[in-house]
């Protein structure tokens, strides 16, 4: 993403003149608000945003979990998230709310709303894949594999 100087902008800004941040977004496509320095937000004009967020096709015929996409370009069930998380996890097993939140950081599954899957959804999946996934004693949740 190229960065014009003229965009960056102090946070205090949107809250003293938001019509200015406007314009600034209408001139240049975007601003960045800054805090302490710092970027903290980036607001841009909707088919700028659009245009940012598409994968390239090559991208994601190498390898969909490797590269990194948007959550929401995911064809991922759950249970192939929970499946890729858990085969790399120590033991083959996670907490459920662990498993949760590394399937939602990884970009791996979202639901529809955006938002991250529960960790009763992980709880669920279980039983309705038995043959893919135990669960266990304290919430945890396990990879079935040949050796176990």
């Amino acid at each position: 993403m190229n960065i014009n100087i003229e965009t960056l902008l102090p946070l205090e800004k949107l809250q003293q003149t938001p019509d200015e941040i406007l314009k600034v977004v209408d001139k240049y496509g975007q601003v960045v608000l800054l805090k302490d320095n710092a970027p903290l937000y980036v607001i841009m004009q909707a088919q700028l945003a659009v245009e940012t967020e598409k994968p390239k096709a090559d991208d994601l015929k190498e390898n969909p979990i490797s590269n990194p996409i948007t959550p929401t370009t995911t064809s991922l069930t759950l249970q192939e998230a929970m499946r890729i998380v858990l085969s790399e996890a120590e033991g083959h097993q996670m907490h459920a709310s662990e498993l949760a939140d590394a399937v939602y950081e990884r970009g791996l599954y979202v639901q529809k709303n955006g938002e991250k899957a529960k960790y009763n959804q992980m709880r669920a999946r279980c039983g309705h894949y038995p043959e893919m996934f135990e669960a266990m004693k304290g919430n945890f949740i396990r990879l079935r594999t040949e050796k176990n």
